[in-house]
């Protein structure tokens, strides 16, 4: 497996991973319609259009994309593992480089929004909580995570 940068020819991909993963995980905390905006809010010309200022990277294995994730000056963004692939340490491998990345662009500490299913993920890597966020009329519970670098 290896981590590329994202390319606009992997928006489609990119994108279908995160459906999936909508549709067929426990994401907890989001309604029917809070998932459907996930859905559109991770479509493939809104990834290419936040990819502008989003730094983001795709994990590939065998010339087919099984993971993304992303940040900026601020927050870690769209940390998604293809359901055929969880549990292999993809994810970890991903925020991994993220974090190296960050750490080496000066930024002294970084924030994510975590859906309730990823929060003890984030956790293991010294995301800690500060507040729960709502989206919407409660379509959307996410939790709001930092971590300080050393």
């Amino acid at each position: 497996m290896k981590i590329k940068k994202f390319k606009e020819e992997n928006a489609n991909e990119v994108s279908q991973i995160i459906k999936e993963c909508f549709l067929n995980l426990n994401i907890r905390g989001h309604t029917k319609k809070g998932i459907e905006l996930q859905i559109w809010g991770n479509s493939p010309e809104n990834l290419i259009n936040r990819s502008k200022t989003v730094k983001y990277f795709v994990a590939v294995e065998n010339n087919k994309i099984i993971g993304v994730c992303g940040y900026d000056k601020e927050k870690v963004h769209t940390l998604f593992v293809d359901i055929n692939y969880q549990k292999k340490g993809i994810g970890k491998k991903l925020l991994n480089r993220i974090l190296d990345e960050a750490q080496k662009d000066g930024i002294k500490s970084i924030k994510t929004w975590s859906t309730i299913y990823a929060k003890q993920f984030y956790n293991s890597f010294g995301f800690k909580k500060v507040k729960e966020i709502e989206l919407g009329k409660k379509d959307i519970i996410l939790i709001e995570m930092i971590k300080y670098f050393k």
